[in-house]
């Protein structure tokens, strides 16, 4: 039997269920557009370091990157002969991640546990994740697990963030 008001209390029932709905879907969209801004950010960052060439090496019609040897996971404070690549990867970093959104934590602490892996001369390298990159071009790679929170504020998440770059080949005339 039909009363009025009936439908109010499907509406009242069904209304926090669709709230509830599309807060987890604006949350789960910024989330991604969250870690594609990080990716985005370290991945330039790897790209504008790869640039460093070692000047000298080019000349002689090779390309190196100006370190001298691998450096493997690496992080600013210990990169040791590569610190020049690592210097110029981390200054872009802190500069991209300046304008990413949802970081839990300040950037300097995040750009400090970067890990960047130096390939001056080609070679391998291995992300947390198992995946690799490798290239006979000089290679530049970096991870890090940043901390991160959503926008609707539920909790924080700390994906993997990997990038790798290497330069071009360049071909002679």
């Amino acid at each position: 039997m039909k009363q009025a008001g009936q439908s109010l209390i499907l509406v009242a029932i069904m209304l926090p269920v669709l709230v509830v709905f599309v807060l987890l879907v604006v949350e789960v969209a910024e989330r991604r557009l969250e870690v594609a801004m990080i990716e985005d950010a370290l991945h330039h960052a790897t790209r504008s370091a790869v640039q460093s060439l070692d000047y000298a090496a080019l000349a002689a019609n090779n390309q190196a990157l100006r370190a001298p040897a691998d450096c493997v996971a690496v992080t600013l404070a210990e990169a040791g002969a590569c610190a020049e690549v690592v210097e110029i990867a981390d200054r872009f970093l802190r500069t991209n991640l300046s304008t990413v959104r949802g970081l839990a934590e300040p950037v300097d602490q995040i750009a400090a546990r970067v890990r960047w892996t130096v390939r001056p001369n080609g070679g391998a390298c291995s992300f947390q994740s198992g995946q690799t990159q490798s290239a006979a071009t000089p290679l530049l790679c970096a991870e890090v697990q940043p901390l991160m929170r959503g926008i609707v504020g539920w909790g924080h998440y700390s994906p993997w963030i990997h990038a790798g770059d290497t330069l071009d080949v360049v071909r002679g005339s």
